[in-house]
């Protein structure tokens, strides 16, 4: 027998409990979420969808948009100083998913200098949670097995 399902489940809501990825399998796997109510909740969030939609297509469109947080305008981001645009994004509590998003409507890529900066923070975090071992275990940090390339057979 299948619950009465409240009609107005606020997915924005479920979202910011579970996150994307809690929401996604939660849909995925429900056995009362039929691919009619996914069609009816994609409607009240304003998603436009075929009417030969898969239930994956409706998942993912309508995570997308209820994890949305940036709420304004690209013209109101615009009117922002840099640091308030920050402070915004900080506030919101905004997805590196989302940023991406904008970045692509935007036209922008975050090219060399945005892959280098990603690349210094990686690195920047390993090397101090490294450090920071190494001090908790008086030097003694383990060496790490090596990672080794795949063996080709051809070689043999």
């Amino acid at each position: 027998m299948m619950p009465n399902l409240n009609p107005d489940i606020d997915v924005r809501l479920l979202t910011r409990w579970l996150g994307t990825q809690g929401v996604k399998a939660g849909l995925k796997e429900s056995k009362y979420i039929t691919v009619e109510t996914l069609g009816r909740l994609a409607k009240g969030l304003g998603i436009e969808h075929g009417k030969k939609a898969t239930r994956q297509e409706l998942i993912d469109e309508i995570v997308r948009v209820a994890s949305k947080r940036i709420d304004k305008s690209v013209d109101e981001l615009y009117r922002m100083e840099q640091d308030e645009i920050i402070g915004y994004f900080d506030d919101i509590g905004v997805e590196s998913e989302e940023l991406l998003d904008l970045l692509k409507q935007l036209d922008l890529d975050p090219g060399r200098t945005g892959r280098k900066n990603l690349a210094r923070f990686v690195a920047h975090e390993l090397a101090e949670t490294g450090r920071f071992k190494r001090i908790a275990s008086k030097g003694k940090f383990p060496s790490p097995e090596p990672i080794l390339a795949r063996e080709n057979p051809a070689n043999h």
